[in-house]
């Protein structure tokens, strides 16, 4: 009777382990992948997909996402108010996959690890953490592949994570400002709310903070 009970507990594991494996197999054979894109100073963004407009499914701040399915796919971003047109040609082998399409030339991307900054645990007197920048995404006119843990504003960071968990926050800045040696000042002001000054006047930035 315990060896029946033994095989019947194994027999539970094994179909949990192949129902699993077959549960990821379909979501990434049926999910459809995200088109995540950042617009500076709140410039309106119109997409289309193989020449059919495509709304966006969710919006918070600058930051739109937009749903396409698995496959090759032409993509057109459209500024209305500039008439600035960026055709893409955008791969979805999986489902769920998630790239990040830039809205102008100078436009690249820096991702912070937010977990001691925004989840650490700090005293009064402490000094605040500084982000450290672990990613650097420069502008090759291509979709940016954005690894899984990735957040792109602040009201979309957890309330909480667990302590095996991460957080990534990929803020928008101009490319001469986004390689290493660059401006580390600048670079911290892209999780402000003067990052789109970046984009704008960024000479007054720095001649401001000098004069601070």
């Amino acid at each position: 009777m315990v060896r029946k009970v033994q095989i019947i507990a194994v027999a539970v594991v094994v179909v949990g382990f192949v129902g699993a494996g077959l549960a990821s197999v379909l979501i990434r054979a049926l999910g459809v992948g995200r088109l995540h894109v950042l617009t500076v100073a709140g410039s309106a963004v119109e997409l289309s997909v193989d020449g059919k407009p495509t709304p966006e499914v969710s919006t918070d701040g600058d930051h739109l996402v937009f749903e396409v399915s698995r496959g090759p796919h032409k993509v057109k971003l459209t500024d209305p108010v500039s008439g600035t047109v960026i055709l893409y040609s955008v791969d979805v082998p999986y489902g769920f996959d998630e790239l990040l399409l830039p809205t102008r030339e100078d436009q690249c991307f820096l991702r912070f690890d937010m977990r001691e900054a925004a989840y650490g645990r700090r005293g009064a007197d402490s000094e605040e953490a500084v982000p450290e920048v672990t990613d650097r995404y420069q502008n090759t006119n291509e979709p940016i592949s954005i690894p899984h843990h990735t957040y792109y504003t602040f009201g979309e960071l957890p309330e909480s994570v667990r302590s095996s968990e991460k957080a990534f926050l990929l803020r928008d800045i101009p490319c001469d400002f986004a390689g290493e040696g660059a401006n580390e000042g600048l670079q911290r002001m892209a999780l402000s709310d003067r990052a789109d000054v970046l984009f704008t006047d960024p000479d007054s930035l720095l001649a401001k903070d000098e004069a601070e």
